[in-house]
Parts: structure tokens; sequence; C-alpha cells
């Protein structure tokens, strides 16, 4: 959905209004009627303009959640559109009921939120992951040589050697062999077998 929808100026001129409301906290009196405290014009004014035109017309034509993924904006800036957009989020909720929002909305809104703004990091994890996962049933050769692993202690080589690993997951459950030096035996699988293409081509 938010992938979806492109960022159009009657949206950003809706953000910009969801901006400055956000700024007005509701103060409840004593029959439960929501009014708006007052906050200095100034102060609104330049709250209300890092959502200007200026800031956010280059995004126009972009869809929202990439819009989503600026510091400055938040979920809750969307909510205006997210009426419109998913009713169902909203459907079980009368409208007295919608500021401020329910925990449980709050919650799912922020789940996106979080999801979208850190989506390459998360990309980046999960790619980190399945490389090392890749590199865990990468098999040791027969002929590698420990000994000339450098940074590996004397002690952590000898054990190695001892054992025999066929596999860099079988090597990381050996006791004592760190992730560090597993990475380390990893690197110089493919150094020494460049070595040994070297000494067979001569």
């Amino acid at each position: 959905m938010l992938q979806k929808t492109k960022l159009s100026a009657a949206i950003v001129e809706s953000i910009q209004r969801s901006a400055l409301n956000a700024q007005l906290e509701p103060a409840t009196d004593h029959v439960g009627v929501d009014a708006p405290v007052r906050v200095d014009e100034q102060g609104s004014a330049n709250r209300a303009s890092e959502f200007g035109d200026s800031d956010l017309s280059s995004a126009i034509g972009q869809p929202l959640a990439q819009l989503l993924k600026r510091p400055e904006i938040t979920i809750e800036h969307l909510v205006p559109m997210l009426l419109d957009l998913a009713p169902e989020l909203f459907s079980q909720m009368p409208i007295w009921e919608r500021r401020p929002l329910p925990s449980a909305i709050r919650n799912e809104l922020k789940s996106v939120e979080t999801e979208i703004k850190y989506e390459g990091y998360l990309l980046e994890q999960q790619r980190a992951i399945e490389r090392l996962k890749k590199a865990e049933q990468r098999a040791i050769p027969e002929w590698f040589n420990y000994a000339s692993v450098s940074g590996l202690s004397r002690e952590m080589q000898e054990k190695l050697a001892h054992i025999r690993p066929r596999t860099l997951a079988h090597a990381s459950r050996i006791p004592g062999v760190t992730p560090a030096a597993v990475s380390l035996v990893n690197v110089y699988i493919e150094i020494q077998a460049k070595r040994r293409e070297q000494v067979a081509a001569v």
C-alpha cells in the first residue's frame, strides 16, 4: 500500500497539516471533550516549516514508503492518508476515539514504520546471515595448512591440525575456536588454493 501510493502535492499538504496538528497536544476538560492547547505562533510556524513544500517537493512522485524513510517523517504524519488508504485498520474505532490512536493500532503502525525505515539494514543483515550459512557449509580441503594461517595462535593451529574439521561449521563447533578464527580459515582457504594453482602452473 505505502509502496504503491505515490506522493502528490495534495498529500504533501496533508502531511503539513498533520505536522502542525501534532504540535497541538489534546487537553481534556471535566466532561471529556478534547480541546487544543495553545502554542506560540512562531513556534508552530518553525516546526511546521520542517515539512514545507521546499522540503518535500523533490519527493513528489515517489512512493510513500520512500518518504517514510526520511528521519523527519513518522508514520503519524501519514495517518490522515491511511484513514483513506487502509480504512480497515480503523474500522473498529469510533471517530471520536481516533486521536490519540489506541496503543494496539499505534504499535502496528510503528512496526510498519520500523520495517520501512530500516529495510536496507535488515536486508543487509539477512544477506550477511545467508553468506555466513553458505560459508559454514564450505569444505576445508585435506591439504589445508593451518600453520600458515597468520593470526591464529599456535595452540589453535595445533588443535585444528589435529582434529582436521571437515567444514567451517565443524571447525566453529570445536571448543576454543572463535568466530574470528573460522573467518581467517575461510580467507586462507582461498589464499592457499591460489598459491597451489600458481605452483601447478609453473
